[in-house]
């Protein structure tokens, strides 16, 4: 399904806009017609004869008229106006499926993330055990219950022990992200993709040489986020029978608003990991560039957001759909089992948890490819010696587009020129070989009779 999704991206955008469009002006012409019938229909009869309702009934279309009319002349301006970031977002679906295509293994990452979150809960849950039994065990004298005093350093190294849960699951998390980012960055800025080797290797390896620290701070500041969110959910939960309407309207409003700033900040790092894989700079200046290049390219990163995120929802939808459908064959052919619709609603729910891992490489794939074609944009010009890294396709999206491509087609020609130059050179060499090959024995070789007849001579 995902390297699928490359070639159906295309026709499920434009046949999405298409139908929204065309039902948004259908609507409106329906309602238009509807309030033209009704109002002609109220204006044949008398003044006093006219009910109240029926008066209200035009009234009542002709707004809704109005306000149709209008959603659908800012709709059709929108798409008229996002269509060719439109097309550029389905250009990097095709990009993100031809870059994973060359490193194919780069989508079992969500396997290996997930198992060294597994590892880390294990290692966790079993040091808060050994935590809570620290202290000396008391038995109540009632109920025989045994109970355990916590000493003084315990009680601190439960915040701690907290602290390093989020942490580390946010550390690993951005590992992974540092990893795809880095792989979609060298495929990018390799021009010669027949000489890309080992990428996923080597992003390993640059990451625990150079970047460790980077993506430590980086996960850090996450953490940061997610303590209050955590404190502020147990006060939620202590004042959850409070009669307080207003207590609980505060709380969930901070709630939310420390929500969107964790996915805000999230976003960003996402982001400054990706500058780090292409400049190699080091947090605070990579979130600094990735913030100045998202906001002035804010339509193209809104169209990515809008169409690719509901691209890639579509295809978890479609996993979750086959498994079901597969689910309800197996289940079906089995006449012993009546009743199986908990157990395809929980098949359901893991399957759309798995796309949704996978689908998390795509998406980074094309935030990744997003920003190489930005900072391509921006250090390049097309000119000779200094060309774009990105692909033809990508070319058209710029604003030189035309004498790029001019460009890349005379580098091309002279390419291809220099290369048959040096295949006849190396021929011609090859052959002057052979000839003096060929022609030494003739000239040093002499036969015995021709020597002896030399010497009698002399």
């Amino acid at each position: 399904m995902v390297f699928l999704i490359r070639f159906v991206a295309s026709i499920v955008v434009w046949l999405i806009l298409a139908l929204s469009a065309g039902g948004s002006i259908a609507a409106t012409v329906v309602l238009w017609w509807n309030y033209g019938k009704r109002k002609s229909a109220l204006d044949q009869i008398p003044e006093e004869e006219q009910v109240q309702s029926q008066q209200q009934n035009v009234t009542a279309f002709l707004v809704y008229s109005i306000i149709a009319s209008v959603f659908t002349i800012i709709l059709l301006l929108i798409i008229i106006v996002m269509r060719k970031r439109i097309a550029f977002t389905i250009e990097l679906f095709h990009q993100a499926g031809k870059a994973l295509s060359h490193m194919p293994l780069l989508l079992i990452q969500p396997l290996w993330t997930f198992i060294m979150l597994i590892l880390f809960m294990a290692y966790w849950c079993v040091v808060l055990v050994h935590m809570s039994t620290a202290g000396k065990p008391k038995v109540h004298p009632v109920t025989g219950f045994v109970s355990y005093e916590d000493p003084e350093p315990v009680k601190y190294f439960w915040w701690y022990h907290l602290v390093g849960l989020f942490w580390t699951c946010e550390f690993i998390l951005a590992c992974q992200q540092f990893v795809v980012a880095s792989c979609i960055t060298e495929w990018y800025f390799t021009r010669d993709k027949q000489y890309f080797r080992s990428p996923i290797l080597k992003s390993v390896g640059r990451l625990i040489s150079y970047h460790l620290g980077s993506i430590v701070l980086g996960a850090f500041i996450i953490t940061l986020v997610k303590i209050p969110r955590a404190i502020l959910a147990y006060i939620q939960l202590k004042f959850k029978d409070s009669t307080s309407t207003c207590v609980q309207w505060m709380l969930k409003c901070l709630s939310c608003c420390l929500w969107c700033f964790e996915k805000c900040l999230k976003y960003l790092n996402e982001n400054a990991y990706i500058i780090i894989a292409i400049e190699g700079s080091n947090f605070c200046s990579s979130a600094q560039r990735a913030f100045i290049t998202l906001v002035s390219n804010a339509l193209r990163v809104a169209a990515i957001n809008c169409v690719g995120d509901f691209v890639l929802f579509l295809g978890k939808l479609a996993v979750v759909t086959i498994t079901a459908f597969i689910g309800l064959a197996i289940f079906g052919s089995h006449t012993s089992v009546n009743y199986y619709a908990v157990p395809i609603l929980l098949v359901c729910v893991f399957a759309f948890i798995i796309s949704h891992g996978f689908f998390s490489i795509y998406e980074m794939s094309i935030d990744t490819l997003l920003l190489c074609f930005c900072e391509d944009a921006r250090v390049n010009d097309g000119s000779p010696g200094k060309e774009y890294f990105m692909d033809r396709d990508l070319m058209e999206f710029i604003s030189n587009s035309s004498d790029a491509l001019d460009n890349l087609d005379r580098k091309r020609r002279s390419d291809r020129v220099i290369a048959s130059n040096d295949v006849e050179l190396d021929q011609a060499d090859d052959r002057d070989v052979i000839i003096e090959g060929a022609v030494a024995p003739a000239v040093e070789v002499v036969s015995p009779r021709e020597a002896n007849h030399e010497e009698i001579e002399a």
